[in-house]
């Protein structure tokens, strides 16, 4: 089974994701800071089916996006061709992409990086992002909290039964690592197409994250509670942290 092969034919349907609140919160950051994003060039890790991708362009960035699956940037492809927007779509893994550029904003949203699940990769990766900022650049992200992989999905299972997709979703804790075993039914005609898909990801702490970011140069680091302008919170279910090079 792997990750987001065939979960992209149902990724958009399945998503509960305020985007618009999300692409609100990148606005206003940079606002009160009186820092200007029209125009200027940014990437994007992890785009996924590429929503937010279009509310970068929407935005006025000039936005590269990557992805590691085809098919989510078949999608991803799909929606920015429907719009009519020009986005730079590339293949390349968050771990370890080489792009012969910098640029004044590093975005990724929707916890890409609780799928790094050793430590020294998550190092890489920020160092990687690091290099790839101009001087005074920004690297905002989120990440899935300890408390919700632990708390709200872990050792539990979810069920949807719908007309047109079905799915049970187990999940299961080892330690640090939550594994989750999805198995999709999606009709197609008169019957139902099965395929499954095993997702793993990794429990950070918020300071693992800072530590991380601070180990590769990162001084100046912000934490936000689930794309509100308030701090961390116990019972917070997103991590946003916003890095300044």
């Amino acid at each position: 089974m792997e990750q987001y092969t065939n979960l992209s034919l149902v990724y958009d349907e399945l998503m509960d994701v305020d985007y618009n609140k999300w692409m609100e919160f990148v606005k206003k950051y940079f606002h009160n800071k009186n820092i200007e994003t029209k125009y200027k060039k940014c990437l994007e890790l992890g785009c996924g089916t590429g929503n937010m991708t279009v509310n970068l362009k929407k935005l006025g960035f000039d936005v590269t996006a990557i992805d590691n699956s085809e098919d989510m940037l078949t999608k991803a492809e799909e929606k920015i061709r429907k719009e009519r927007l020009r986005v730079n779509l590339l293949k390349q893994d968050i771990r370890n992409f080489k792009l012969n550029k910098k640029f004044p904003f590093i975005f990724s949203f929707c916890d890409c990086f609780n799928y790094i699940t050793k430590e020294e990769e998550l190092i890489a990766s920020f160092k990687n992002v690091y290099n790839h900022l101009e001087d005074g650049g920004y690297f905002l992200f989120d990440i899935s909290t300890e408390y919700k992989l632990r708390e709200v999905i872990g050792e539990k299972t979810f069920t949807l039964n719908s007309e047109e997709i079905c799915y049970i979703w187990d999940n299961y804790i080892n330690g640090d690592i939550l594994e989750m075993y999805i198995s999709f039914f999606v009709k197609e005609e008169k019957y139902y197409n099965r395929f499954d898909e095993r997702h793993v990801q990794k429990m950070y702490k918020d300071e693992q994250i800072i530590y991380a970011l601070k180990e590769v140069g990162f001084k100046e680091i912000e934490t936000f509670d689930d794309y509100n302008f308030e701090g961390l919170k116990e019972k917070s279910i997103r991590a946003v942290f916003v890095a300044k090079k």
